[in-house]
């Protein structure tokens, strides 16, 4: 679960980066499937992945009570996606690809944090 949970932060942690750095590279990448069902699957089953693994880890870090409400945070997120439905999905997601590169860029830094975060609570 450990190298699981610092596997996937290493990931996050990327991707922000290529965000923060480029962030047409990957909102691109996302605006060109967004009509597909398996990026809609991915994004709750990443969710409901990180919530599980964080609140299974939570008593095992230094930190338990705020890994735990970030691995409820991004199960609750799951729900609403996973509720949003299809339709509103594909909104959702035009709108975040259609953020200026300002704000992709402020949303690669989070992402980098949190996958940097991640890691930081296997350490």
């Amino acid at each position: 679960m450990k190298l699981l949970i610092g596997l996937i932060g290493v990931a996050v942690a990327f991707s922000g980066l290529v965000i923060a750095a480029e962030p047409r590279l990957i909102l691109d990448f996302i605006d060109r499937h967004k009509k597909q069902l398996w990026l809609h699957f991915a994004a709750v089953a990443v969710r409901l992945l990180i919530g599980y693994l964080l609140i299974e880890y939570a008593d095992s870090t230094t930190i338990p009570l705020v890994v735990s409400a970030i691995g409820w945070i991004s199960i609750i997120a799951a729900i609403f996606l996973l509720i949003l439905g299809r339709v509103n999905f594909k909104k959702l997601i035009s709108w975040a690809v259609g953020l200026n590169d300002t704000q992709g860029r402020l949303a690669g830094i989070f992402a980098t944090l949190f996958g940097a975060f991640m890691v930081y609570i296997i350490l």
